[in-house]
């Protein structure tokens, strides 16, 4: 079964955000920048649409620690 774009962005996403939990450990907002520096890049590598990128923003919203 093939892939698209957004799923693999959301999966390197998920890699990216796991990565910055255990590099920064209670650093949450390195971690937040992190995620979304994470998250502009994927979106400029990868051809997704405008409501997709949306779409990955909402998902990196999730993945950000809780306060």
């Amino acid at each position: 079964m093939k892939k698209s774009a957004y799923q693999i962005a959301r999966v390197e996403l998920k890699m990216a955000a796991i990565e910055a939990k255990n590099y920064f450990k209670s650093d949450k907002p390195a971690i937040n920048q992190s995620i979304n520096d994470s998250l502009d890049s994927i979106c400029r590598s990868v051809q997704l649409s405008e409501y997709q990128r949306n779409l990955l923003a909402n998902y990196a919203c999730t993945l950000h620690p809780k306060n």
